[in-house]
């Protein structure tokens, strides 16, 4: 293959494992980044991906984020991991989700789950079942980076409601029992009052999916005017939007 060939095929792999799509009131931001190395290092589309959500997101309100960081380790029981927010969650055993600072397959963490904070080490360990993040405050968007993906275990996905029922699925292109990915899942969805969202890795009756949950993004104020919201979500279809985005820094929530 020439070199001009294997770039423009690079290209298209990338710009396919990043996506901005809006449907209706929602605009999803989703960047999948192959982790083919033991240790989960690439995240270009995923960062890109945050970025645009970033950008879209704060013109809706003060965004926050969660490290967990300061969480306790061991087993979530309606743990507070925010002011006003809490997260609960069983994996596929029954059992409760826990917080960890190694991943439960440490030889192997890109197919498991990890730490994404920069200098941090605490992550949200999902063994399968779901995690529900739930907000005495509604927020209007949401975000997080997701690590050890593998589809062809289970179909990852985002899901809240907005009124309607709304699911973001990860399309997990490329992985393997063996190649796990590290992906950025976020929405927004202005003028809507969201309370609770939550993360399924399986579901009674499937298979399921060992993944990471952390930097969590939420709403922590609402700004007058929501309708800039619509000039970023336009913006984040283009390439310019990802590669213009600047990444506000984070506010670590406690």
């Amino acid at each position: 293959m020439s070199p001009t060939i294997k770039r423009f095929t690079m290209a298209c792999l990338s710009l396919a494992l990043l996506t901005v799509e809006v449907r209706a009131g929602v605009i999803t931001f989703v960047g999948e980044d192959l982790q083919p190395t033991a240790n989960p290092t690439i995240r270009t589309n995923s960062d890109a991906a945050a970025a645009a959500f970033n950008l879209a997101a704060s013109g809706l309100g003060s965004v926050s984020t969660i490290t967990f960081e300061a969480a306790p380790l061991g087993n979530i029981n309606n743990l507070a991991v925010a002011t006003g927010v809490s997260i609960n969650g069983l994996d596929v055993n029954g059992n409760p989700q826990t917080i960890r600072n190694t991943s439960n397959f440490p030889s192997y963490p890109s197919v498991d789950g990890s730490n994404t904070t920069s200098g941090g080490s605490r992550f949200v360990e999902m063994q399968g079942g779901t995690l529900v993040f739930t907000f005495t405050q509604p927020t209007q968007f949401f975000g997080a980076y997701l690590t050890g993906v593998q589809t062809n275990f289970f179909a990852d996905s985002v899901s809240f409601n907005d009124g309607t029922s709304q699911s973001i699925t990860l399309a997990g292109a490329g992985t393997s029992s063996n190649v796990g990915e590290t992906a950025f899942v976020g929405f927004t969805d202005a003028g809507k009052s969201i309370t609770s969202v939550t993360i399924t890795a399986s579901v009674p009756g499937s298979g399921f999916d060992d993944i990471g949950v952390d930097d969590v993004e939420y709403q922590v104020s609402s700004v007058p005017e929501p309708s800039s919201l619509v000039m970023c979500g336009v913006a984040g279809l283009t390439i310019g939007c990802y590669t213009g985005a600047r990444r506000r820094r984070k506010m670590v929530a406690r």
